[in-house]
């Protein structure tokens, strides 16, 4: 297992690693997670990111992209501590990334092609529609100015070997794969509900084709059939009007569905639902259908694909191809029938070695991720605090519980608060022990808000740009608030554009662009100033 990109001990503790350059970063923390999931038996992760974040009102790229579509990465807002990263600079992390994966002996996955970084629907809602043409514009506004430059630097790298900056040798190489996304490509495919991951036109032409496209000749999987882009029909979207019941897919939110000013009021039309989608995405191109949570879908879609193959629709030559591609891939990855017996136990003490050996660059990363996007006076640890969390709501049904709360082993609502949000409040109440800790939520009365006149408020957001309820909280808090105010993003940091209050309570305002325990202790320390915010964003935030 290489780990040569992981700072050794001795080296985190003279330093170095707080010297190394964002890229250098990328490729340690990769190679260091890499290394945890081969050690657990993981040789796939469908990571990194490629998609440029191009359109601020994304909602399900965001910061999950190493930076925005701007083609000068130069500082244009107010604040220093952000910065815009253009096409180029989003190419080496995601070379970056690869490398790291690769390196521990980790199949990375590119994700997802084309680009959906230029939408305003959630493809587990939805089907974006993205209007742009394929080719170079020069307005800048081609495909292939912005969207494709990570996932063609890629190729281009892949071909290059190891005699070039960040090259591939050969084992590296044939580890890595390409993720489709469900997004309709209009002005390239013609069709303005068909999904790129199930398009022909891009899967193996745009993808695979050498002379005019990218030239990729490793594994291609689809994002997974069962987010609604694919899996909700027209028959479903008929039902719904209708006000009939409909199963939802993952990520499903409830309320209506984002709406792309793009399309100028052309409704989608439903996806192919996702036995029918299985067969459409192999007829494509794709190697591997990802349907990853039902397995009555699963098998119902192994059925409809046998049956294609019985009638010929799909053609046992296009599968052997497939399959060879497959069997390289595993070859690399070491994954042959014949080295079965060569695998070894589980070893808790290098488990143990390993993780305390990537504690050290867990903290210095974390460390160098949280963003102070509105300056202000910190919190003062000598005195009282209180700390308003948002109750827990589902989100993006992929990650958060079908119902946003948190269960006990029989189903039944053990908090509303959310696990990282309580270790949070535990942190500030071992450096602050007269912490009084508020979930708020939108069927509050303004009486919850009151702030004590000794108080010092954290104010803790979740995605607060699809939860205007979060913000009339910080809006009757700050009204109540009488000494400092510390603002928390935890999700996306754009919870605050166009919020303008009413009152002249100041404030500061931190983002950690998570909300997981390591996130949220690392902006505690800046928040009692034992470390100060150096993060720089990789989306900008103002309006």
């Amino acid at each position: 297992m290489a780990m040569a990109s992981i700072p050794d001990t001795d080296d985190l503790a003279s330093g170095d690693i707080v010297r190394k350059s964002f890229l250098e970063f990328t490729e340690a923390i990769y190679a260091a997670q890499g290394a945890e999931l081969k050690m657990l038996g993981v040789n796939w992760a469908f990571a990194p990111v490629g998609d440029v974040n191009s359109e601020r009102e994304n909602p399900v790229i965001g910061v999950r992209s190493f930076g925005d579509g701007m083609h000068s990465p130069v500082p244009v807002s107010p604040s220093p501590q952000v910065t815009l990263i253009d096409p180029e600079r989003v190419a080496q992390h995601v070379l970056s990334s690869c490398k790291g994966l690769t390196s521990a002996g980790v199949a990375p996955s590119v994700k997802h092609f084309p680009g959906h970084g230029d939408t305003r629907v959630d493809s587990h809602l939805g089907l974006p529609r993205i209007y742009k043409e394929w080719t170079h514009n020069s307005d800048g506004s081609g495909l292939e100015d912005i969207e494709v430059v990570p996932f063609r630097r890629l190729t281009e790298k892949m071909r290059t070997g190891t005699n070039t900056a960040l090259g591939f040798d050969d084992n590296a190489r044939d580890m890595i794969t390409v993720m489709t996304g469900h997004m309709s490509l209009p002005l390239v495919t013609g069709k303005a509900d068909e999904p790129a991951s199930l398009s022909t036109a891009v899967t193996n032409g745009i993808l695979r084709e050498r002379t005019s496209g990218l030239g990729f000749d490793g594994v291609v999987v689809t994002d997974c059939l069962e987010m609604d882009a694919i899996s909700r029909t027209k028959e479903d979207l008929g039902k719904e009007k209708r006000g009939e019941i409909v199963p939802e897919g993952i990520g499903a939110n409830e309320g209506s569905r984002s709406v792309d000013k793009a399309d100028k009021g052309v409704e989608w039309e439903g996806g192919p639902g996702i036995e029918e989608g299985a067969v459409l995405a192999l007829e494509a191109g794709a190697d591997v259908v990802m349907i990853c949570h039902t397995f009555e879908k699963q098998r119902a879609a192994v059925e409809r694909v046998w049956a294609a193959v019985e009638s010929g629709r799909i053609s046992l030559d296009v599968l052997r191809e497939s399959t060879k591609r497959i069997e390289k891939w595993k070859k690399a990855l070491g994954l042959e029938w014949n080295l079965y017996a060569e695998r070894v136990g589980w070893n808790q003490n290098a488990w143990d070695q390993l993780k305390d050996k990537n504690a050290a660059l867990s903290l210095a990363a974390y460390k160098r991720t949280v963003v102070c996007l509105k300056e202000g006076e910190m919190l003062n640890s000598r005195g009282k605090v209180v700390v308003f969390t948002p109750a827990m709501e589902s989100y993006n049904l992929a990650v958060d519980d079908a119902e946003g709360v948190l269960r006990t082993k029989g189903g039944a609502v053990r908090n509303t608060a959310g696990g990282s949000f309580l270790s949070f409040v535990e942190a500030i109440r071992q450096q602050v022990p007269d912490t009084r800790h508020v979930v708020f939520n939108q069927q509050d009365a303004e009486s919850v808000y009151v702030v004590q006149s000794d108080e010092q408020v954290i104010f803790t957001l979740r995605n607060a740009d699809r939860g205007i309820w979060q913000l009339q909280g910080l809006e009757q808090t700050l009204y109540s608030a009488q000494t400092k105010v510390v603002v928390v993003s935890s999700g996306t940091p754009y919870d605050l554009i166009g919020f303008q209050s009413k009152h002249s309570t100041d404030y500061a305002h931190l983002a950690c662009s998570e909300y997981t325990k390591p996130a949220l202790e690392a902006v505690k320390n800046i928040i009692f100033g034992e470390e100060r915010a150096v993060g720089k964003l990789p989306v900008r935030v103002t309006t």
